[in-house]
């Protein structure tokens, strides 16, 4: 049986993977996890960006259904 060490998640989550599999993990997705628990510094700013990902996208989709075609809105958002 290979050996298990514990990575962390971003939000907090813990697993115990096979060591290869954690360091996969950290390696191939560092904003993700981490084979070091993450600091809640490191927690707030994780979840600032994606609180201004959430925004810009939804920025997008109000400036798509502002596209106008024949002089009327392709699609209708809610505000």
């Amino acid at each position: 049986m290979l050996p298990t060490v514990p990575v962390y998640h971003r939000n907090g989550d813990v697993a115990d993977l096979p060591e290869i599999d954690a360091k996969a993990a950290s390696t191939n997705h560092p904003d993700e996890w981490s084979l070091e628990p993450w600091s809640a510094g490191q927690r707030r700013a994780y979840d600032l960006q994606k609180a201004e990902q959430r925004q810009a996208a939804s920025a997008a989709v109000r400036e798509r259904a502002a596209d106008q075609v024949n002089g009327k809105l392709l699609i209708r958002s809610p505000a």
